[in-house]
Protein backbone atom coordinates (compact mmCIF):
# COMPACT_ATOMS: atom_id res chain seq x y z
CA UNK A 1 0.00 0.00 0.00
CA UNK A 2 3.01 2.33 0.26
CA UNK A 3 4.22 1.25 -2.75
CA UNK A 4 1.26 2.34 -4.15
CA UNK A 5 0.34 5.96 -2.31
CA UNK A 6 4.12 6.95 -3.66
CA UNK A 7 2.86 5.73 -7.07
CA UNK A 8 0.18 7.88 -7.04
CA UNK A 9 2.71 11.02 -6.87
CA UNK A 10 4.14 9.80 -10.38
CA UNK A 11 3.21 12.01 -13.67
CA UNK A 12 2.98 8.64 -15.54
CA UNK A 13 0.50 7.15 -13.05
CA UNK A 14 -2.14 10.04 -13.55
CA UNK A 15 -1.18 9.99 -17.61
CA UNK A 16 -1.98 6.12 -17.65
CA UNK A 17 -5.40 6.47 -15.35
CA UNK A 18 -6.61 9.82 -17.55
CA UNK A 19 -6.13 7.60 -20.96
CA UNK A 20 -8.29 4.48 -19.53
CA UNK A 21 -10.95 7.18 -18.62
CA UNK A 22 -11.27 8.34 -22.35
CA UNK A 23 -10.54 4.80 -24.18
CA UNK A 24 -14.14 3.79 -23.34
CA UNK A 25 -16.56 7.05 -23.05
CA UNK A 26 -19.50 4.18 -22.43
CA UNK A 27 -18.16 3.67 -19.38
CA UNK A 28 -16.78 6.80 -18.42
CA UNK A 29 -20.31 8.46 -18.72
CA UNK A 30 -21.90 5.54 -16.45
CA UNK A 31 -19.49 5.61 -13.57
CA UNK A 32 -19.11 9.66 -13.81
CA UNK A 33 -23.52 9.71 -14.38
CA UNK A 34 -23.32 7.36 -11.15
CA UNK A 35 -21.14 10.16 -8.81
CA UNK A 36 -22.91 13.25 -10.22
CA UNK A 37 -26.23 12.35 -9.47
CA UNK A 38 -25.05 10.24 -6.15
CA UNK A 39 -23.50 14.15 -5.64
CA UNK A 40 -26.46 16.10 -6.87
CA UNK A 41 -29.56 14.02 -5.25
CA UNK A 42 -27.55 14.35 -1.64
CA UNK A 43 -27.15 17.99 -2.03
CA UNK A 44 -30.56 18.82 -3.27
CA UNK A 45 -32.23 16.30 -0.77
CA UNK A 46 -30.01 18.29 2.06
CA UNK A 47 -31.33 21.88 0.34
CA UNK A 48 -34.71 20.48 1.13
CA UNK A 49 -33.87 18.79 4.37
CA UNK A 50 -32.13 21.75 5.73
CA UNK A 51 -35.12 24.29 4.25
CA UNK A 52 -37.49 22.44 6.40
CA UNK A 53 -35.03 22.57 9.72
CA UNK A 54 -34.08 26.13 9.11
CA UNK A 55 -37.82 27.22 8.38
CA UNK A 56 -39.30 25.46 11.79
CA UNK A 57 -36.47 27.36 13.80
CA UNK A 58 -37.23 30.60 12.07
CA UNK A 59 -41.34 30.01 12.31
CA UNK A 60 -40.46 29.52 16.07
CA UNK A 61 -38.38 32.48 16.47
CA UNK A 62 -40.40 35.03 14.20
CA UNK A 63 -43.49 34.23 15.80
CA UNK A 64 -43.34 34.11 19.63
CA UNK A 65 -40.08 33.36 20.63
CA UNK A 66 -37.81 35.70 19.89
CA UNK A 67 -33.97 34.56 20.08
CA UNK A 68 -33.70 35.09 24.29
CA UNK A 69 -36.58 35.53 26.78
CA UNK A 70 -36.74 36.98 30.14
CA UNK A 71 -39.38 35.79 33.18
CA UNK A 72 -39.13 35.87 37.19
CA UNK A 73 -38.12 33.54 38.78
CA UNK A 74 -40.31 30.37 38.34
CA UNK A 75 -42.51 31.66 35.71
CA UNK A 76 -42.34 29.07 32.96
CA UNK A 77 -42.33 26.45 35.59
CA UNK A 78 -45.94 27.98 37.05
CA UNK A 79 -46.87 31.22 34.73
CA UNK A 80 -48.61 33.14 37.06
CA UNK A 81 -49.32 37.50 37.63
CA UNK A 82 -47.96 37.07 40.96
CA UNK A 83 -44.82 36.16 39.04
CA UNK A 84 -43.45 39.44 37.31
CA UNK A 85 -40.46 42.03 36.22
CA UNK A 86 -39.87 45.15 37.72
CA UNK A 87 -39.72 47.48 35.23
CA UNK A 88 -37.19 49.47 36.74
CA UNK A 89 -35.02 46.98 36.86
CA UNK A 90 -34.99 46.40 33.10
CA UNK A 91 -34.37 49.93 32.67
CA UNK A 92 -31.19 49.70 35.25
CA UNK A 93 -29.96 46.86 32.96
CA UNK A 94 -29.57 49.55 29.94
CA UNK A 95 -30.89 46.84 27.58
CA UNK A 96 -30.55 48.79 24.09
CA UNK A 97 -26.95 48.94 24.51
CA UNK A 98 -26.41 45.08 24.56
CA UNK A 99 -24.55 44.23 21.69
CA UNK A 100 -25.68 42.39 18.90
CA UNK A 101 -29.57 43.18 19.63
CA UNK A 102 -32.05 44.36 16.84
CA UNK A 103 -35.17 45.04 18.91
CA UNK A 104 -36.85 44.05 22.03
CA UNK A 105 -40.07 44.16 23.85
CA UNK A 106 -42.65 43.60 27.27
CA UNK A 107 -44.94 41.62 27.43
CA UNK A 108 -47.75 40.78 29.88
CA UNK A 109 -48.68 36.79 29.21
CA UNK A 110 -51.89 35.45 30.99
CA UNK A 111 -54.18 32.46 30.49
CA UNK A 112 -57.86 33.80 29.76
CA UNK A 113 -61.27 33.40 27.92
CA UNK A 114 -62.34 34.68 24.69
CA UNK A 115 -65.95 35.32 23.69
CA UNK A 116 -67.99 36.23 21.02
CA UNK A 117 -71.72 35.73 20.99
CA UNK A 118 -71.69 32.44 19.32
CA UNK A 119 -68.46 30.41 21.06
CA UNK A 120 -66.14 31.03 24.08
CA UNK A 121 -62.90 29.49 23.82
CA UNK A 122 -60.29 29.22 26.05
CA UNK A 123 -56.97 31.07 25.23
CA UNK A 124 -53.37 32.46 25.79
CA UNK A 125 -53.89 36.46 26.25
CA UNK A 126 -50.96 38.48 25.44
CA UNK A 127 -50.87 42.20 26.17
CA UNK A 128 -47.83 43.43 23.44
CA UNK A 129 -45.94 47.22 22.78
CA UNK A 130 -47.10 47.44 19.33
CA UNK A 131 -44.05 48.94 17.98
CA UNK A 132 -41.91 47.40 19.60
CA UNK A 133 -43.40 43.95 19.23
CA UNK A 134 -42.73 44.86 15.42
CA UNK A 135 -39.34 44.86 15.76
CA UNK A 136 -39.22 40.79 17.64
CA UNK A 137 -41.48 38.89 15.92
CA UNK A 138 -43.26 38.94 12.57
CA UNK A 139 -47.23 38.81 13.90
CA UNK A 140 -47.69 42.39 12.74
CA UNK A 141 -46.39 41.20 9.07
CA UNK A 142 -48.73 38.03 9.63
CA UNK A 143 -51.67 40.07 9.25
CA UNK A 144 -54.77 38.46 6.53
CA UNK A 145 -57.42 40.63 7.59
CA UNK A 146 -57.97 43.82 9.28
CA UNK A 147 -54.94 45.31 10.42
CA UNK A 148 -52.65 45.11 13.73
CA UNK A 149 -52.94 46.95 16.66
CA UNK A 150 -52.40 50.40 16.49
CA UNK A 151 -53.42 53.88 18.10
CA UNK A 152 -57.44 52.78 18.39
CA UNK A 153 -58.55 51.38 21.96
CA UNK A 154 -59.84 48.39 22.97
CA UNK A 155 -58.67 46.58 19.75
CA UNK A 156 -57.32 43.15 19.67
CA UNK A 157 -55.67 40.64 16.69
CA UNK A 158 -55.78 36.98 17.11
CA UNK A 159 -55.43 33.56 14.78
CA UNK A 160 -57.82 33.63 11.87
CA UNK A 161 -58.22 29.81 12.53
CA UNK A 162 -59.54 31.02 16.43
CA UNK A 163 -61.39 33.61 14.56
CA UNK A 164 -63.10 31.14 12.32
CA UNK A 165 -64.26 28.93 15.93
CA UNK A 166 -65.51 32.05 17.47
CA UNK A 167 -67.59 33.16 13.99
CA UNK A 168 -65.99 36.39 14.42
CA UNK A 169 -64.38 38.97 11.87
CA UNK A 170 -62.53 42.40 12.12
CA UNK A 171 -64.75 44.55 13.38
CA UNK A 172 -66.69 42.25 15.69
CA UNK A 173 -66.79 42.94 19.36
CA UNK A 174 -65.30 39.82 21.57
CA UNK A 175 -65.17 39.92 25.16
CA UNK A 176 -61.58 38.57 26.47
CA UNK A 177 -61.77 37.43 30.28
CA UNK A 178 -59.08 36.52 32.93
CA UNK A 179 -58.47 36.32 36.25
CA UNK A 180 -56.87 39.51 38.04
CA UNK A 181 -53.65 39.77 40.16
CA UNK A 182 -56.09 39.88 43.12
CA UNK A 183 -57.79 36.51 42.28
CA UNK A 184 -60.88 38.19 40.62
CA UNK A 185 -62.47 37.46 37.36
CA UNK A 186 -62.67 40.65 35.18
CA UNK A 187 -63.56 41.03 31.28
CA UNK A 188 -63.82 43.72 29.30
CA UNK A 189 -65.07 44.07 25.62
CA UNK A 190 -62.89 44.29 22.59
CA UNK A 191 -63.00 45.30 18.96
CA UNK A 192 -61.56 42.66 16.81
CA UNK A 193 -58.64 44.78 14.50
CA UNK A 194 -57.11 41.96 12.88
CA UNK A 195 -56.42 38.29 11.89
CA UNK A 196 -53.37 36.72 11.59
CA UNK A 197 -51.83 33.39 10.07
CA UNK A 198 -48.43 31.75 10.78
CA UNK A 199 -46.76 28.34 10.44
CA UNK A 200 -47.96 27.64 14.38
CA UNK A 201 -51.30 25.94 14.29
CA UNK A 202 -51.27 25.85 18.98
CA UNK A 203 -50.90 29.90 18.00
CA UNK A 204 -53.25 30.86 15.44
CA UNK A 205 -55.73 28.74 17.65
CA UNK A 206 -55.17 29.99 21.20
CA UNK A 207 -53.88 33.74 20.81
CA UNK A 208 -55.41 37.03 21.18
CA UNK A 209 -53.22 39.99 21.48
CA UNK A 210 -54.18 43.53 23.14
CA UNK A 211 -52.41 46.59 23.86
CA UNK A 212 -49.52 45.91 26.74
CA UNK A 213 -51.13 49.27 28.87
CA UNK A 214 -54.63 47.92 28.37
CA UNK A 215 -53.61 43.83 29.30
CA UNK A 216 -52.02 45.68 32.33
CA UNK A 217 -55.04 47.79 33.70
CA UNK A 218 -57.47 44.66 33.49
CA UNK A 219 -55.14 42.15 35.31
CA UNK A 220 -54.66 45.28 38.16
CA UNK A 221 -50.85 44.82 37.51
CA UNK A 222 -49.81 48.30 37.73
CA UNK A 223 -46.46 48.33 35.02
CA UNK A 224 -45.25 44.82 35.61
CA UNK A 225 -44.29 42.60 32.76
CA UNK A 226 -44.24 39.01 32.62
CA UNK A 227 -41.40 39.07 29.99
CA UNK A 228 -39.02 41.17 28.36
CA UNK A 229 -38.48 39.24 24.78
CA UNK A 230 -35.33 40.01 22.83
CA UNK A 231 -34.08 39.20 18.97
CA UNK A 232 -30.40 39.09 17.76
CA UNK A 233 -28.66 40.35 14.90
CA UNK A 234 -28.41 37.83 11.90
CA UNK A 235 -25.64 35.43 12.74
CA UNK A 236 -24.87 36.59 16.08
CA UNK A 237 -25.27 34.49 19.59
CA UNK A 238 -28.36 34.10 21.26
CA UNK A 239 -26.13 32.53 24.03
CA UNK A 240 -23.83 35.47 25.13
CA UNK A 241 -26.71 37.95 24.58
CA UNK A 242 -28.09 35.67 27.34
CA UNK A 243 -24.80 36.00 29.47
CA UNK A 244 -24.36 39.60 29.14
CA UNK A 245 -28.20 40.23 29.85
CA UNK A 246 -28.32 37.87 32.92
CA UNK A 247 -25.16 39.53 34.13
CA UNK A 248 -27.07 43.05 33.67
CA UNK A 249 -30.29 41.94 35.95
CA UNK A 250 -28.67 39.82 38.21
CA UNK A 251 -30.51 37.11 40.30
CA UNK A 252 -34.12 38.11 39.78
CA UNK A 253 -34.38 37.19 37.32
CA UNK A 254 -34.59 33.86 34.59
CA UNK A 255 -32.88 34.86 31.01
CA UNK A 256 -32.99 31.70 28.98
CA UNK A 257 -32.38 31.55 24.61
CA UNK A 258 -34.96 30.01 22.50
CA UNK A 259 -33.12 26.33 22.65
CA UNK A 260 -33.60 26.30 26.30
CA UNK A 261 -37.31 27.36 25.83
CA UNK A 262 -38.19 25.09 22.97
CA UNK A 263 -36.00 21.54 23.93
CA UNK A 264 -38.46 19.70 22.01
CA UNK A 265 -37.88 21.58 18.79
CA UNK A 266 -34.12 21.13 19.36
CA UNK A 267 -35.02 17.40 19.54
CA UNK A 268 -37.31 17.62 15.64
CA UNK A 269 -34.04 19.39 14.39
CA UNK A 270 -31.91 17.01 15.66
CA UNK A 271 -34.20 13.92 14.24
CA UNK A 272 -34.81 15.62 10.58
CA UNK A 273 -31.02 15.53 10.57
CA UNK A 274 -30.44 12.16 11.62
CA UNK A 275 -32.83 11.35 9.13
CA UNK A 276 -30.96 13.25 6.61
CA UNK A 277 -27.73 11.59 6.60
CA UNK A 278 -29.42 8.37 6.65
CA UNK A 279 -30.91 8.98 3.38
CA UNK A 280 -27.22 10.46 2.27
CA UNK A 281 -25.62 7.79 3.32
CA UNK A 282 -28.29 4.77 1.15
CA UNK A 283 -27.39 7.23 -1.50
CA UNK A 284 -23.72 6.58 -0.89
CA UNK A 285 -23.96 3.03 -0.91
CA UNK A 286 -26.01 3.04 -3.81
CA UNK A 287 -23.19 5.13 -5.50
CA UNK A 288 -20.50 2.97 -4.03
CA UNK A 289 -21.48 -0.30 -5.25
CA UNK A 290 -21.98 1.55 -8.75
CA UNK A 291 -18.27 2.42 -9.09
CA UNK A 292 -16.53 -0.86 -7.73
CA UNK A 293 -19.08 -2.73 -10.32
CA UNK A 294 -18.32 -0.38 -13.25
CA UNK A 295 -14.23 -0.99 -12.05
CA UNK A 296 -14.53 -4.65 -11.66
CA UNK A 297 -16.33 -4.59 -15.58
CA UNK A 298 -13.65 -2.29 -17.09
CA UNK A 299 -10.77 -4.46 -15.24
CA UNK A 300 -12.15 -7.63 -16.85
CA UNK A 301 -12.54 -5.90 -20.08
CA UNK A 302 -8.25 -5.31 -19.89
CA UNK A 303 -7.04 -7.93 -17.96
CA UNK A 304 -4.62 -9.07 -20.63
CA UNK A 305 -3.19 -5.94 -20.83
CA UNK A 306 -2.64 -5.67 -16.83
CA UNK A 307 -1.30 -9.05 -17.10
CA UNK A 308 1.24 -7.95 -20.04
CA UNK A 309 2.35 -4.69 -18.14
CA UNK A 310 2.64 -6.91 -15.04
CA UNK A 311 4.68 -9.02 -17.14
CA UNK A 312 7.26 -6.70 -18.51
CA UNK A 313 7.67 -5.27 -14.64
CA UNK A 314 5.06 -3.09 -13.23
CA UNK A 315 4.85 -3.56 -9.80
CA UNK A 316 1.30 -4.38 -7.94
CA UNK A 317 1.06 -1.18 -6.00
CA UNK A 318 1.90 0.42 -9.27
CA UNK A 319 -1.53 -1.09 -10.34
CA UNK A 320 -3.59 -0.29 -7.51
CA UNK A 321 -2.29 3.23 -7.96
CA UNK A 322 -3.05 3.97 -11.17
CA UNK A 323 -6.63 2.12 -10.76
CA UNK A 324 -7.00 4.59 -7.26
CA UNK A 325 -5.86 7.60 -9.82
CA UNK A 326 -8.40 6.71 -12.47
CA UNK A 327 -11.21 6.54 -9.59
CA UNK A 328 -10.00 10.25 -8.48
CA UNK A 329 -10.48 11.85 -12.21
CA UNK A 330 -13.50 10.19 -12.22
CA UNK A 331 -14.83 11.10 -8.94
CA UNK A 332 -13.54 14.95 -9.33
CA UNK A 333 -15.59 15.38 -12.55
CA UNK A 334 -18.56 13.60 -11.40
CA UNK A 335 -18.24 15.38 -8.14
CA UNK A 336 -18.29 18.89 -10.22
CA UNK A 337 -21.13 18.08 -12.26
CA UNK A 338 -22.86 16.71 -9.13
CA UNK A 339 -22.49 20.27 -7.41
CA UNK A 340 -23.81 21.61 -10.86
CA UNK A 341 -26.82 19.42 -10.49
CA UNK A 342 -27.55 20.21 -6.40
CA UNK A 343 -27.67 23.40 -6.87
CA UNK A 344 -28.81 24.24 -9.78
CA UNK A 345 -31.86 22.08 -8.26
CA UNK A 346 -31.93 23.98 -5.29
CA UNK A 347 -31.17 27.77 -7.46
CA UNK A 348 -34.76 26.52 -9.72
CA UNK A 349 -36.69 26.21 -6.19
CA UNK A 350 -35.15 28.98 -4.35
CA UNK A 351 -38.44 30.85 -4.13
CA UNK A 352 -39.92 27.92 -1.98
CA UNK A 353 -41.58 24.84 -2.46
CA UNK A 354 -45.51 25.50 -1.21
CA UNK A 355 -47.07 22.64 1.01
CA UNK A 356 -50.23 24.79 1.80
CA UNK A 357 -52.07 21.74 0.68
CA UNK A 358 -50.77 19.65 3.68
CA UNK A 359 -51.29 23.14 6.14
CA UNK A 360 -53.28 21.15 8.65
CA UNK A 361 -50.45 18.62 9.11
CA UNK A 362 -47.46 20.60 8.87
CA UNK A 363 -48.39 23.74 11.24
CA UNK A 364 -49.37 21.34 14.11
CA UNK A 365 -45.90 20.27 13.89
CA UNK A 366 -44.44 24.01 13.32
CA UNK A 367 -43.14 23.26 9.91
CA UNK A 368 -43.90 26.00 7.27
CA UNK A 369 -45.81 25.44 4.44
CA UNK A 370 -43.19 27.36 2.10
CA UNK A 371 -40.01 25.23 2.74
CA UNK A 372 -36.69 26.98 1.00
CA UNK A 373 -34.10 24.91 0.18
CA UNK A 374 -31.00 26.17 1.99
CA UNK A 375 -27.56 25.20 1.27
CA UNK A 376 -24.49 27.59 2.53
CA UNK A 377 -21.27 26.74 1.37
CA UNK A 378 -19.72 25.57 4.55
CA UNK A 379 -22.72 22.84 4.12
CA UNK A 380 -21.12 21.52 0.37
CA UNK A 381 -18.09 20.34 2.44
CA UNK A 382 -19.18 16.65 3.87
CA UNK A 383 -20.65 15.74 1.01
CA UNK A 384 -17.85 16.30 -1.46
CA UNK A 385 -15.88 14.89 1.11
CA UNK A 386 -17.61 11.52 1.34
CA UNK A 387 -18.17 11.35 -2.10
CA UNK A 388 -14.21 11.20 -2.46
CA UNK A 389 -13.77 9.00 0.18
CA UNK A 390 -16.76 6.68 -1.15
CA UNK A 391 -15.12 6.69 -4.32
CA UNK A 392 -11.65 5.61 -3.42
CA UNK A 393 -13.03 3.11 -1.08
CA UNK A 394 -14.99 1.15 -3.52
CA UNK A 395 -11.93 1.15 -6.05
CA UNK A 396 -9.83 -0.50 -3.15
CA UNK A 397 -11.77 -3.79 -4.11
CA UNK A 398 -10.99 -3.80 -8.18
CA UNK A 399 -7.42 -2.23 -7.32
CA UNK A 400 -6.52 -4.97 -5.44
CA UNK A 401 -7.80 -7.67 -6.89
CA UNK A 402 -5.91 -6.47 -10.15
CA UNK A 403 -2.83 -6.13 -7.89
CA UNK A 404 -2.99 -9.95 -7.30
CA UNK A 405 -3.62 -11.05 -10.81
CA UNK A 406 -1.17 -13.54 -11.79
CA UNK A 407 0.70 -12.40 -15.37
CA UNK A 408 0.59 -15.68 -16.96
CA UNK A 409 -3.05 -16.50 -16.21
CA UNK A 410 -3.94 -12.74 -17.60
CA UNK A 411 -2.33 -13.21 -20.59
CA UNK A 412 -3.87 -16.70 -21.20
CA UNK A 413 -7.34 -15.10 -20.86
CA UNK A 414 -9.78 -14.76 -23.38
Amino acid sequence: MIEALRSLFLASTWRMAWRNVGRNPRRTGIIGSAISIGVGATIFAMAINFGMIFGMVRAAIDTELGHVQVHGIGFEKKPGLEISLDPSRIEEARIEELPGLTGWARRVRHEGLVSSPRAAVGVRVVGVEPGREASVTQIATSIVEGSFLGSERRRVVMGARLARRLKVKPGDKVVVSAQDLAGDLTGEAFRVAGLFETSSRELDESAVYLALDEAQEMLGLGEAISELVLRTTEGADPEALALQLSERLGDGAEVRTWEEMRPTLVAMVAMFDQIGWVLYAAVFVAMAFGIANVLMMSLYERIREVGIMMAIGMRPGRMVAAMLAESILLTTVGVGLGLLIGLGGAELLSEGIDFSRWSDGLTGYGIPTKIIPSVRTGDLRDPVVIAVITAILASLWPALRAARIQPADAIRHV
